[in-house]
């Protein structure tokens, strides 16, 4: 009988084959062994390492992890897959970072043993990243996770477990350098119960055309439920498991019919595909020639060959926390400057990038911030509202934009994250202004002019609209908080899936409450939440009267297909009836034929 499980599409596509469970259950037959070996060897004395030892096997561990990771990083180059070899010399850089490696040793001294002081460090590093607010970051903790077991397994003299066949990996998430290390062809498609559509498995997976789901609750409950199951009936042959990338499907054991549907849904994504890339080379603008630029979120500097080679006309979210992450003091002035020269060069000055400030503190844990432990830190002091405390963080910030926009001759985007009230946008003026005067002041480069906007992701900054349209030059809408904020449902909650669909009418009425404050004020309004780099989002979005569209990279020629197959009249009349609707599945099944028409 097939079982059907509900996950987030994280990677478009269709494929079938036999589940790889990671890491792969014993038998009974080897866990019978393993509780023999434990009771035969209790008596034995185990050698002990001295603590010179101990600590010469955990760094010399980590070298030999990094020397492994920087050996995948140039093969995947060499294959010219160079987006995803950042991702493993990133890694190498981590195997051997001194924060990790110290927090090793130190535990090594107190006593413990080096694998599991290894294992400590890697897990602590991990949690402080995946607690941050923000999915692309948070996401990293999966690779702090990923070298820790990689330095753990060479301290134990192990290799890393990969499958024997092309399968459908089966995990909770899946560590990015045994995602890569598969051999070629034998990773058909990827299925998590946990992990995020920003985790490196699913990039990884995405770059490589292979269909990846997440946060499939009870997935491996599921998968490992039929296969004791099979088993028990005495079938040699593995468990079946077909995923759909594109709906968030999981199928174990799927039926002759499911495969034929399944089929079919992968020769009309294939047909998509094809006819989205070719307009690569347009702007993004509607069937009758209305103007939507396209424009890329990033996470850092080396994410922009990815986005110009997608056509992004710029970029409408550039995250900068990856500066102050992972390290002991804040970036000089000097270091940030450089990363948003390096961007703003990139792009050109016909293709602004918007810088963000640093969305941190609160739930980030960072050490040198000194801030209190808070019982809600995503509603604490983060942020924006960080300004009232080290004031100097952002103003460091806002020196380094200057300057990065007058040596790189481009005019300077910044917005402001967490924007709750007019207050915070005159203070947000304040500490810009201030730091051009100082820059100004000390004969030092200073661009004209900073173009500022706010995130409207906070419901009281909506409901503002009007008034704080008046203060800025823009507005960029978060939709992934403002969802969150508005119904109440943490988005890192898998339970609450059904309450975070930012296509619930609830957040279209607020979003089009916030473009009508702004056109009151005539200002653009951008959108760099998860909603813009949904097709179907997007064609509700520029019904609404959204003025840019900001995504992921990967996301913009599906949008740019999905506009270019509308005209204005008809996003109107989809838009109406979508505030229209009472629930998120109304608004899909509304714009569902129009998606439609990309594989007609």
């Amino acid at each position: 009988m097939t079982i059907r499980i509900e996950a987030s599409a994280a990677a478009p596509g269709v494929a079938t084959g036999p589940a790889w469970r990671y890491p792969r259950r014993p038998t009974q037959e080897e866990t019978a062994a393993e509780h023999d070996r434990q009771q035969s060897s209790r008596g034995a004395v185990r050698p002990k390492l001295t603590e010179v030892q101990a600590i010469a096997a955990v760094t010399d561990a980590a070298h030999r992890a990094a020397d492994q990771l920087t050996a995948l990083a140039d093969r995947l180059s060499e294959a010219g897959r160079r987006d995803d070899a950042g991702i493993f010399g990133a890694q190498a850089m981590m195997a051997t970072d001194t924060a990790l490696l110290d927090e090793a040793i130190r535990r090594v001294r107190a006593g413990m043993d080096p694998v599991e002081a290894v294992a400590e460090s890697a897990t602590a590093a991990a949690e402080m990243l995946a607690a941050v607010d923000d999915e692309l970051l948070s996401a990293r903790a999966a690779d702090i996770r990923d070298v820790g077991a990689r330095i753990g397994r060479i301290l134990r003299g192990e290799q890393p477990e990969l499958p024997e066949r092309p399968s459908i990996a089966v995990a909770d998430d899946l560590p990015p350098s045994v995602t890569a290390e598969i051999p070629a062809g034998f990773l058909r498609g990827v299925a998590l119960a946990g992990g995020s559509r920003t985790a490196h498995a699913v990039i990884l997976a995405r770059g490589l055309g292979i269909p990846a789901v997440v946060g499939a609750a009870g997935l491996l409950e599921a998968v490992d439920a039929a296969t004791d199951a099979a088993v028990a009936a005495g079938s040699p042959a593995p468990l079946t498991i077909a995923v759909d990338g594109s709906r968030g499907e999981i199928l174990l054991e799927p039926s002759d019919d499911d495969l034929g549907i399944l089929r079919g849904r992968a020769d009309a994504l294939a047909k998509r595909t094809r006819r989205a890339a070719a307009l690569r080379d347009r702007p993004g603008a509607t069937a009758d020639g209305e103007r939507v630029p396209l424009v890329a979120n990033i996470g850092t500097p080396d994410d922009a060959p990815r986005a110009l080679e997608a056509g992004a006309e710029g970029v409408g979210l550039f995250r900068t926390e990856f500066l102050y992450m992972k390290r002991q003091t804040p970036p000089t002035e000097h270091e940030q400057m450089l990363a948003y020269r390096r961007v703003m060069t990139a792009f050109g000055p016909d293709r602004p990038v918007v810088i963000r400030l640093a969305d941190i503190g609160g739930d980030k844990g960072i050490p040198y911030l000194g801030l209190p432990a808070e019982a809600n830190p995503y509603l604490g002091g983060r942020a924006t509202r960080l300004a009232d405390r080290p004031h100097d963080l952002l103003r460091t910030q806002l020196r380094a934009i200057w300057q990065a926009g007058a040596l790189a001759e481009v005019t300077p985007h910044v917005m402001a994250p967490m924007v709750a009230t007019v207050a915070d946008v005159k203070l947000l003026q304040q500490l810009r202004d201030e730091a051009r005067d100082d820059l100004r002041s000390k004969k030092l480069p200073c661009a004209r002019k900073i173009v500022t906007g706010i995130m409207v992701e906070i419901p009281s900054a909506a409901i503002l609209a009007a008034e704080l349209a008046q203060m800025v030059d823009f507005f960029s809408i978060g939709t992934n908080d403002l969802m969150q904020y508005l119904m109440a449902a943490d988005r890192g909650n898998a339970s609450l899936g059904s309450l975070q669909d930012a296509l619930h009418p609830s957040v279209l009425r607020t979003i089009a409450g916030v473009i009508h404050g702004a056109d009151s004020a005539g200002i653009p309004v951008a959108v760099c939440g998860e909603l813009a780099g949904d097709p179907a989002g997007a064609l509700v979005l520029v019904g609404l009267g959204v003025d840019e569209l900001s995504a992921d990279a990967g996301s913009l020629d599906g949008i740019r297909a999905a506009l270019a197959a509308v005209t204005r009249a008809e996003l109107d009349d989809l838009s109406t009836r979508a505030l229209a609707s009472v629930d998120a599945e109304s608004v899909r099944a509304i714009v569902a034929p129009y998606l439609a028409r990309l594989t007609d």
